[in-house]
């Protein structure tokens, strides 16, 4: 057991020994200490780049947003329309006819992204790049309609009234055209949901009766989707404006309206055909990039 002790002593000196003539060693001699400090700073730098990688990953998807409101103004068609009146005897009464709706107003904003990394160079110098970008789009829109129809038994019109409410959430799809002047083109088109509210709709037939109770509102939805063609240009650092030219379709949808207690009909549905307007509209964006 001695023997052991006094040997495990021994070698722990030895040890302290090597490492005190290394030291002093590294001390004298420069190269040692250059690979070193050298190794020292391939770490310090490696550490960084990492950390600064790891920044730029989490902070890239953030220069790639968009964000922006606008406002404009529209032109609709005509549209034909029909209507079905329901009596409790379950007779029914058709008309058609058409509907003109004057020109209206919409505002909204939107959320976006830009897929620059997946920028097509559309020529040889690539001054000429098409970025794809999709957003969210958020609109509201108000118009006045006012139209006539034909009962299926009389040569004599209908007149009817309402304002139309419509909110309507859509993803857009577009390409921009980043070229090297502050004018940038784009162009895309959305799909979405036209959610619309008929607001205090009249109807009056040639005798010049009310067909509606007063003051109801009914709701209808249909798919829609729109073009877009524009373009956008830089007035501040950050900030964009758009001015843009849009042809908006909604498919067909039907509201439930209240009939007049004096006409003794139970229901009335009124069914509004395929509707295109024509919009025009600007927007101010702001970009997280410079």
């Amino acid at each position: 057991m001695t023997r052991g002790y006094f040997l495990n002593v021994e070698l722990d000196y030895l040890k302290r020994v090597v490492f005190l003539v290394f030291c002093l060693a590294a001390f004298w001699n420069p190269s040692l200490q250059a690979e070193v400090k050298t190794k020292e700073l391939d770490d310090i730098f490696v550490s960084k780049e990492l950390l600064l990688k790891k920044e730029n990953i989490k902070k890239d998807w953030e220069k790639d947003l968009f964000l922006g409101i606008f406002s404009g103004g529209f032109w609709p068609s005509v549209t034909r329309t029909s209507s079905s009146t329901v009596y409790p005897s379950a007779k029914v009464e058709h008309s058609e006819g058409y509907s003109q709706s004057q020109s209206g107003y919409f505002g909204g904003f939107y959320l976006g992204y830009d897929f620059k990394q997946a920028a097509l160079p559309l020529c040889g110098d690539k001054k000429w790049k098409a970025i794809p970008a999709v957003a969210v789009v958020f609109n509201y829109g108000q118009i006045s309609t006012s139209g006539f129809s034909y009962e299926s038994q009389s040569l004599h019109p209908s007149y009817s009234n309402g304002s139309n409410q419509s909110f309507i959430p859509e993803i857009a799809a577009v390409v921009n055209f980043s070229n090297s002047s502050p004018f940038v083109p784009f162009v895309g088109f959305t799909l979405g949901a036209a959610l619309s509210w008929l607001v205090d709709p009249s109807a009056i037939n040639f005798q010049g009766k009310e067909l509606l109770a007063p003051d109801q509102t009914a709701f209808g939805s249909a798919f829609t989707s729109k073009f877009i063609a524009g373009l956008a240009f830089r007035i501040f650092p950050h900030c964009d404006v758009l001015i843009a030219y849009t042809t908006r379709v909604i498919a067909p949808m039907d509201f439930k309206l209240e009939p007049s207690p004096l006409t003794g009909a139970s229901t009335v549905i009124s069914h509004s055909g395929w509707y295109q307007d024509f919009e025009g509209w600007g927007a101010i964006q702001y970009n997280f990039w410079p």
